[in-house]
């Protein structure tokens, strides 16, 4: 190859020379496996189109190289090591668990069509391994439930899976499927994924995009799979779903964001959400059992929020101990779990964080005249508006409805700017995740006005 070319694709020459001990240097130097050449070809192509086993095996296993990665003409790894008939290679792909065994090239051929149509070197033993594989199971990942229970889903395509994809797999009902859809989320940050992002992908992204999005040290971030509720969920649609298995995913993660503090509510309000989780928890009240040191500490973590556990709920216990009470003994009740779980979740519909994604960000206030203090905040932007919580106290700072405020994006997307329309106030939240917050709010304002409901 031209000089040119060998000096500034280091990398690349040494994965197509199958010069291990250069390209294992290289990639300890940081280079960058997904770097794309003057031909649009990755490193991992040339090892692939050469039939360097160890510098293949290299790529992925030390550089991480993504084993699906396209060039510019749209090939893989997969289809060079199949077309030059490079079995060993072949295998160390399809032994890779993010490989898609069913990945074709633009001209929609697979893996197996190319050898076939070249038959170069091996290729006989190379479209045998091909053909097993096709037979093979399929990798899972788990896709989480927020009561922490999972669902293992195959993989058909490996990292090039889909959510949409994935949701066909969870094994729901059309209707049940249109309430829910896939999050990434690791400690500090939840992301809803849109039908066509391919989840995997992002999970072998994630520091990187933590970093992009927030200002926090991603080596102390794992990225799990959700199944949770779709942001864009109106809640006139949800008020009707009758489905038990929809209403009981539903349940869950609302309990989770009550008990987290996120569902900032009246005591009152508070107090029945709790009585509700002992008649689900418990079943009927039972004078014996349910007396008034029933309600330690241990038993009140699992019904109210933990942003009251040490200040309020203590002296709580008797009031939600006397609305259980009325609960287990009123008829009019139907002691069904699917619909005490509804009237919990007819209790939350009305807070007004209820199915929002909750952002990070902090606000400057003027603590005196010369001094600014930082309040860090959560960001909740959900069908009725945006909503923003104390980080640490959870307390709820501000509550605006669609039509009664406005926003804009500040420079660099670094920031985001509301204003108030009813009581003239204006301020600025800092975050690097000001351009999904306000791509959101656009995306959710939308849906309450009339003749745009099935956008």
């Amino acid at each position: 190859r031209e000089h040119q070319w060998v000096d500034d694709f280091p990398l690349h020459r040494s994965a197509c020379e199958g010069d291990s001990d250069l390209l294992s240097h290289l990639l300890e130097k940081k280079f960058s496996v997904n770097q794309l050449d003057s031909d649009h070809w990755a490193p991992i192509h040339y090892a692939c189109w050469y039939g360097k086993v160890e510098a293949t095996r290299m790529l992925l296993e030390k550089g991480k190289c993504n084993p699906n990665l396209l060039n510019g003409q749209l090939s893989s790894p997969l289809h060079f090591a199949a077309g030059g008939g490079h079995a060993e290679i072949v295998q160390v792909l399809l032994n890779h668990p993010e490989i898609d065994r069913h990945i074709t090239d633009q001209q929609g051929r697979s893996p197996l069509n190319v050898c076939e149509e070249n038959k170069q070197n091996e290729w006989e033993e190379t479209a045998k391994l091909l053909k097993e594989a096709i037979n093979k199971p399929y990798e899972k990942a788990r896709i989480y439930r927020m009561d922490g229970s999972y669902r293992s889903v195959e993989l058909k395509h490996g990292n090039n899976t889909t959510v949409q994809q994935i949701m066909e797999g969870m094994r729901l009902s059309q209707e049940t499927q249109q309430y829910f859809t896939i999050w990434i989320c690791s400690e500090n940050l939840s992301l809803q994924l849109k039908p066509y992002h391919k989840p995997l992908q992002h999970i072998r992204d994630w520091p990187e995009i933590f970093t992009e999005l927030t200002n926090l040290d991603p080596q102390r971030e794992t990225s799990q799979l959700f199944l949770r509720r779709d942001v864009r969920l109106p809640l006139e649609i949800e008020k009707k779903i009758d489905d038990p298995l929809a209403i009981l995913i539903l349940f869950d993660e609302a309990r989770y964001n009550l008990l987290k503090g996120f569902y900032t509510s009246p005591d009152a309000k508070l107090i029945t959400l709790a009585s509700l989780l002992l008649q689900i928890v418990y079943g009927n009240y039972e004078s014996k059992k349910h007396k008034q040191g029933f309600l330690n500490e241990e038993n009140l973590k699992s019904i109210v929020p933990i942003t009251k556990l040490k200040s309020k709920a203590p002296h709580w216990t008797n009031r939600i101990l006397h609305e259980y009470k009325n609960l287990s003994t009123s008829e009019g009740v139907s002691k069904e779990m699917h619909h005490l779980q509804r009237m919990f979740l007819q209790n939350c519909w009305e807070v007004p964080t209820y199915g929002a994604a909750f952002f990070t960000g902090q606000i400057f206030t003027k603590a005196s005249s010369s001094s600014h203090k930082v309040i860090k905040v959560y960001v909740g932007v959900n069908v009725k508006g945006l909503h923003l919580l104390n980080m640490e106290t959870k307390a709820l700072l501000l509550s605006l409805k669609y039509g009664c405020f406005m926003w804009q994006l500040g420079d660099g997307d670094t920031c985001f700017q509301i204003h108030s329309l009813e009581n003239k106030m204006s301020f600025i939240v800092h975050t690097k995740q000001a351009g999904l917050v306000v791509k959101l709010l656009m995306k959710l304002n939308g849906q309450l006005m009339p003749g745009e409901r099935n956008e």
